[in-house]
């Protein structure tokens, strides 16, 4: 095998984007390059001889430990896994790491991996996707008006200048509207569970009003987030606003 004498690994590791570590057989830092800094949050004087579990974030280190721990009982020479780190300052990151056990004289010493920071790309591919659903909908929101165009113009003609039969019909292809983006959303069942989240309703006051069990509401609720890419109960109001479910619900 050719050896490249001119070749700094040092300065090699010191330029690479992703975090390249060691730890031992204990799970404790030997090396950490310094991508590992930003990708951690620590310094990397910090983390030598420290748990790789200081870095690691509460919900992913279970599963994290689990594979350090067939890793090290592996014949395989290399493992891919995610997991999320939680830096000091509360940031959360997805790595994405392919690590692979150390040997020295045949014995097992450690394992060495490499970390890609993936959040940026995650949060592309949720935009993305986000982005996607919202084009679909308003496809079927386009089909739905022309419909609803052709309807209300049958209604109007019926109304003959009645201006409280005019507002019955108006009012008639607005629910219509907000029927059909529901039923697009998968949300034709919720429409009232979301106006009163918009209203600041909590779930016991929802679940008093709307005659469900608290659990149930609580599962209604983080499936109404979900559809609507809020992540939050205070961002479901203005998602809502913006697809069309809350004219009229007041």
């Amino acid at each position: 095998m050719p050896t490249y004498p001119f070749l700094d690994y040092q300065d090699l590791l010191a330029r690479l984007a992703d975090v390249v570590y060691v730890v031992d057989t204990e799970g404790r830092f030997t090396y950490i390059n310094p991508a590992g800094e930003r990708i951690f949050g620590w310094a990397v004087e910090e983390l030598i001889g420290q748990h790789f579990a200081k870095v690691i974030a509460p919900d992913a280190l279970a599963e994290t430990v689990e594979h350090f721990r067939v890793g090290l009982a592996s014949a395989d020479p290399g493992r891919f896994f995610e997991t999320r780190i939680l830096q000091p300052d509360g940031q959360v990151r997805d790595l994405e790491i392919h690590a692979g056990n150390i040997y020295r004289d045949g014995r097992l010493v450690g394992r060495q991996g490499v970390g890609r920071d993936m959040t940026e790309l995650r949060d592309l591919q949720e935009s993305l996707a986000a982005k996607t659903s919202r084009l679909e909908l308003l496809e079927e929101q386009q089909r739905t008006a022309l419909d609803v165009y052709r309807r209300l113009n049958l209604m109007l003609g019926r109304a003959g200048g009645d201006r409280r039969r005019t507002e019955e019909a108006l009012d008639a292809v607005e629910l219509s509207l907000r029927l059909e983006t529901a039923r697009a959303m998968g949300l034709q069942d919720d429409l009232e569970i979301i106006a009163l989240i918009a209203d600041g309703y909590s779930n016991q006051e929802i679940s008093d009003r709307v005659h469900l069990s608290v659990h149930t509401v609580k599962d209604r609720v983080s499936r109404i987030i979900a559809r609507l890419g809020a992540r939050s109960r205070a961002a479901v109001a203005s998602r809502a606003a913006e697809a069309g479910l809350l004219r009229g619900l007041h």
